[in-house]
């Protein structure tokens, strides 16, 4: 099974770059997205405005949220 990451508004940010990668385990993708959090962070970044989203198993239809 895969779990699909994705943060919302990151098309739209010119230095937040586009991101959408499928990974293995939620786990793995909740980890993934906790990483990203911390280089939003570094680089001065609203991380509340880009929530990350996972999408696949037990997820529901429009994913789960994490913030």
């Amino acid at each position: 099974m895969k779990y699909e990451l994705t943060f919302w508004g990151s098309a739209r940010v010119q230095r937040f770059p586009r991101y959408r990668r499928m990974h293995r385990t939620y786990e793995d993708a909740m980890e993934t997205a906790y990483r990203v959090f911390g280089k939003l962070e570094e680089r001065g970044l609203a991380r509340a405005a880009h929530p990350a989203i996972i999408y696949g198993p037990g997820c529901g239809p429009d994913g789960r949220t994490i913030c």
